[in-house]
């Protein structure tokens, strides 16, 4: 694949990985609390939960690019780590920003919010691949990062931290899987 053909399906891509990350929202549930599905699905309703159903589908569609021939360009994994990194960014600086305003969740401009976090990953993405050059230790810094961030997602539904109200369910005032009624 080509820049040009991976910036072009990243466009395409923006209103099925919106959908796949709103169903992602019910699979906790539809699997009768599958603590394997927990791992991408959403188990509450806490910030990182929705940032973790808006990044695993991110994450997916990277994954088949990269073997699609995402492999031959050099600026592939680091523009796509970038990429994934803007979601937890732009989704709490938005519901946040809009939340000082509004002192209440909306769920329209949640649901708002969660499309527009896709879409600034996706068209973020395409800008950095174009314009990124890498050469080998920028690609194994950006693979670091990678693992971290694939990591924090693995293990921080499980083992959310208690200092932020971004892990905790503003329904139940719990964390993680306890989070969940």
């Amino acid at each position: 694949m080509t820049i040009e053909q991976i910036t072009a399906l990243d466009y395409w891509m923006i209103i099925p990985l919106f959908l796949l990350g709103s169903a992602l929202h019910f699979t906790y549930n539809w699997s009768k609390h599958n603590k394997s599905v927990a791992i991408i699905s959403a188990v509450n309703e806490s910030y990182w939960e929705h940032i973790k159903i808006a990044f695993w589908p991110v994450f997916l569609l990277y994954v088949v690019e990269f073997v699609l021939g995402g492999y031959n360009i050099s600026s592939f994994i680091p523009a796509k780590t970038i990429a994934l990194y803007t979601i937890p960014i732009s989704m709490v600086a938005i519901v946040f920003g809009y939340k000082h305003f509004a002192k209440k969740n909306i769920l329209a401009i949640d649901i708002s919010a969660f499309l527009i976090t896709i879409a600034i990953s996706q068209v973020a993405c395409s800008l950095l691949m174009r314009q990124l050059s890498a050469d080998f230790i920028t690609i194994i810094i950006s693979l670091c990062f990678l693992v971290f961030i694939i990591i924090a997602f693995l293990v921080s539904t499980r083992h959310s931290p208690k200092e932020t109200d971004l892990f905790k369910d503003p329904i139940t005032s719990k964390y993680g899987l306890r989070g969940h009624k």
